[in-house]
């Protein structure tokens, strides 16, 4: 009997194998079953606001074709309308499966986004030929994803700040864009300045020569626009910025610090101050006003020869403004500093927290992320990069090279819980600032206001 039992052993075990290495093992006697949910037809509905349909369906065709059973479906929004539609969406269980987000916005969105999982599985399509016959084989298997500690050794430091929330991946940047110096040669030309100022300084100098005004005071030609806050694009990032580069701690401790004194300095209320000097008729930098149209537009007019701005307002310059001899500078540094500060605005794509495929989604964000596939997206939109093995091959770039030659001192300080109430109560300080008797006590009332949206 024993005899018996230990042949019938052998016999199924040499059958076994036999199976195995013919390839038929899987049929006759099925090991695992792929998940339904990961294999059956699946539509991801993508949301965004920025990027046209050319510059991702490159990436969307390439996916699709690795993986049949998924189909994206991109559609563009106005900003304007964008977080309306949004909400209003997912009030009626519907919406979009991934979606763009502005990377400050994602604490206050933490709620409404499905993090990355550990691990993410996706169905792929084999075909063989097999006695004449095509044979397909779905199979499931796990794709490469980002990893927190890929974040941060993989892109620059702003990234990992920002999308990394308790160990966990919210958010995933195609693109990390930064302010720099647009300016105008022929009007920098006429004045007498050879070469774009790189520091606040030769700034101030170059905003001298430019600006000309009429015998009532009012400007025939700005030099720069600085020191409103509601005609000019970005006012608060600007002013953020030059706060940073003067030393001013943003957050200490989780708390908003940019009203504090350092070794009885306010590099905040410096900074703020320098800023408004410029919409100052009494200030020699005097070169901008709130009777002003809106920055960009001066600039496109011709009547305005810098503004700070981020890459993404070049197309749009480009189109309108086609004459003007357009250059691109570094953001200007505070003169002799030790310390270079950028700063940086962008988005992120992440994924929506009532999807049911957010391992698809998932699956399609670290494919299209990843280095060797978002260098055409890159490359077709004309963005500054958020990986570091990218910058290298962008820097001489005409038109982003300035951009992503700053994406690795860039940085942004606010991660609260409402980005446009922060914004709303900065842009109030910069109204409020020329007029108060107690400035230090306004930057002090600013700054417990965004605390509290923190």
């Amino acid at each position: 009997m024993a005899k018996t039992k230990t042949k019938l052993f052998l016999l199924t075990g040499l059958l076994s194998v036999f199976l195995a290495t013919s390839g038929l093992s899987c049929k006759l006697f099925p090991t695992s079953q792929a998940p339904t949910s990961l294999t059956k037809e699946i539509e991801l509905e993508y949301w965004g606001v920025w990027d046209d349909s050319d510059y991702l369906q490159p990436l969307i065709n390439e996916f699709e074709s690795l993986h049949p059973n998924i189909s994206v479906n991109y559609r563009k929004f106005q900003f304007a309308e964008y977080e309306q539609n949004l909400l209003e969406a997912w009030a009626e269980d519907r919406g979009p499966d991934i979606y763009s987000l502005p990377a400050s916005w994602l604490k206050e969105y933490k709620t409404k986004i499905t993090p990355q999982p550990e691990a993410v599985r996706l169905a792929f399509q084999q075909t063989e030929q097999k006695l004449g016959k095509t044979e397909t084989t779905t199979f499931v298997r796990n794709v490469p994803i980002f990893k927190p500690s890929d974040i941060k050794n993989q892109f620059v430091d702003v990234v990992y700040q920002d999308v990394v929330i308790d160990n966990q991946i919210y958010g995933l940047p195609y693109s990390v864009d930064t302010l720099a110096l647009f300016y105008n040669r022929d009007l920098l030309d006429k004045a007498g300045v050879p070469t774009p100022p790189s520091n606040w300084t030769e700034v101030a100098e170059a905003v001298k020569k430019i600006t000309q005004v009429n015998q009532n005071n009012e400007f025939i030609q700005s030099g720069i626009a600085l020191g409103t806050a509601d005609n000019i694009n970005n006012s608060v990032d600007i002013v953020s910025m030059l706060m940073m580069q003067n030393g001013a701690q943003m957050i200490k401790n989780g708390n908003v610090s940019f009203h504090l004194s350092v070794d009885g300095y306010r590099p905040g209320l410096e900074a703020l101050n320098f800023y408004s000097d410029f919409a100052d008729p009494i200030k020699e930098v005097y070169s901008w006003s709130n009777d002003q149209p809106n920055s960009l537009d001066a600039f496109m007019s011709g009547q305005l020869a810098m503004i700070i701005t981020y890459s993404y307002n070049l197309p749009r310059i480009k189109a309108r403004a086609p004459k003007i001899d357009l250059g691109i500078a570094r953001l200007p540094q505070i003169k002799d500093t030790y310390k270079t500060v950028n700063y940086t605005n962008y988005w992120v794509e992440t994924v929506a927290h009532k999807t049911a495929n957010a391992e698809a989604a998932w699956g399609f964000l670290n494919f299209a992320s990843s280095e060797d596939h978002v260098s055409q997206y890159l490359a077709k939109a004309k963005k500054p990069t958020a990986l570091r093995n990218l910058i290298e091959s962008q820097i001489t770039d005409p038109e982003i090279g300035v951009f992503a030659s700053q994406v690795l001192t860039a940085t942004g300080w606010y991660r609260g819980q409402d980005a446009l109430k922060m914004e709303e109560i900065m842009r109030q300080l910069i109204k409020d600032l020329p007029n108060s008797p107690q400035p230090e006590k306004l930057l002090e009332t600013a700054a417990a206001q965004v605390n509290q949206t923190l």
